[in-house]
């Protein structure tokens, strides 16, 4: 077929696949590893957790303005400067020897990997052919499942029993990697031969835009389409906050023992999906993809509640993967789809920003209900995903070509 024949592993593609790696491969090291960092510094775990949360905020509160900035000014510059902030961010770890040092570092962490991820994300959306963009969407988000399963063993093992001269290792290992991507970004050339040809900010196949004119209207520098798919994206994410953040809790509470190969499971199933389902998608439009998607994702969370042994729980998270991996490059595609070419580094940032959002909001609901009730925590996340699909089915379905792309 001609979609097949056009390639989706161009050298810039697997150029930003292996430097996005890299980057979040960094941000693993250190989620499961500064907390312990934190309170060895402080002698109490009460800041623990801020490590974590003041990183995640600075991501967000970048994540628009290099999308805005790479429409603007160009992508492959800026995601040399996410990776070189990065760099930078990993190496002055080693003088961090107070809380608000290292709560300063953080903020600069947060932004490097803010911007590189969104940025990362915009390139490979560029260099993707268009008729094959929901499968390498799809394959490229797999560098986070992968980072994800690798990278907080690797950081455990090295710290060891946490003593600070261990970390030191650590961050020399994070220094090295994110260097490694940041000279990766510099191999980028798409936009430089593009530029040649008034080529700017849009993949092989794509024509050049007639001028900035004739682009739609923007709220906060984001298209107007690109706002009810980052809703839909939110609801999702706030359900499925309920498991990051709170499934090794509710094994305790039930009594489950060890189900340390949930997250395992989980990512199988999305692993597998994001290999076989894009394909799907591009050929047959995301509604068969994204409706059964969110349907799986509401039934897992119902189930939860009913788990009564490990092995139960396990299949559920191979399931909640497979839908997981579904529906979110599927949506992820849909918000690149539906903006001007020239505006996927905001498309970027609002689908990243969606997700922050989500697990954000999630967290703190669902940790004011976890004092109740598990039971209903997981409820409420499938109350989530149900909303998402009425706003799926009410919103976007309606606008939607038959071959599921939207009308523009």
């Amino acid at each position: 077929m001609a979609a097949q024949s056009e390639k989706i592993w161009s050298r810039d593609y697997i150029i930003v696949v292996m430097a996005s790696l890299g980057i979040s491969f960094c941000n693993y090291f250190f989620f499961s590893t500064l907390p312990i960092y934190a309170q060895k510094l402080t002698g109490t775990t009460v800041y623990a957790g801020l490590v974590t949360t003041i990183y995640i905020y600075a991501a967000l509160a970048v994540r628009p303005l290099s999308g805005i900035l790479s429409d603007k000014y160009g992508r492959s510059r800026l995601l040399v400067l996410g990776a070189a902030i990065c760099c930078a961010a990993c190496f002055l770890y080693n003088y961090a020897d107070g809380l608000m040092v290292l709560m300063l570092i953080r903020v600069l962490h947060g932004i490097g990997f803010g911007m590189h991820s969104t940025l990362g994300g915009a390139v490979a959306a560029d260099v993707i052919p268009k008729s094959r963009m929901a499968e390498g969407i799809g394959y490229f988000g797999l560098y986070g499942a992968v980072a994800a399963a690798i990278a907080p063993g690797i950081a455990l093992f090295i710290i060891g029993d946490g003593a600070l001269d261990r970390f030191r290792l650590l961050f020399i290992l994070a220094v090295i990697v994110s260097f490694a991507s940041m000279i990766l970004d510099c191999l980028i050339t798409y936009e430089k031969n593009h530029n040649k040809k008034g080529f700017k900010g849009m993949t092989r196949t794509e024509k050049p835009a007639e001028g900035d004119n004739n682009l739609p209207k923007t709220f906060l520098g984001f298209e107007y389409a690109v706002f009810l798919p980052v809703l839909v994206n939110i609801l999702l994410y706030v359900a499925l906050s309920s498991v990051t953040s709170f499934i090794f809790l509710f094994a305790l509470d039930r009594g489950l023992g060890n189900v340390g190969f949930f997250f395992t499971f989980n990512a199988i199933g999305t692993v597998l999906s994001r290999l076989s389902l894009g394909k799907v998608a591009d050929r047959r439009g995301a509604d068969v993809i994204v409706i059964p998607g969110i349907l799986g994702l509401a039934i897992s969370f119902a189930l939860i509640p009913l788990v009564n042994t490990s092995p139960q729980l396990l299949l559920i998270a191979f399931l909640s993967g497979l839908a997981q991996g579904a529906v979110v490059p599927v949506m992820n595609t849909m918000m690149f789809e539906r903006c001007s070419p020239q505006r996927r580094g905001t498309a970027s940032a609002a689908f990243f920003a969606s997700v922050d959002i989500g697990l954000g909001i999630g967290s703190i609901i669902f940790g004011i209900i976890a004092a109740y009730s598990y039971s209903c925590l997981y409820w409420g996340a499938m109350v989530c995903s149900v909303a998402a699909l009425i706003v799926y089915c009410s919103g976007i379905v309606k606008k939607c070509r038959p071959d599921g792309l939207p009308h523009h």
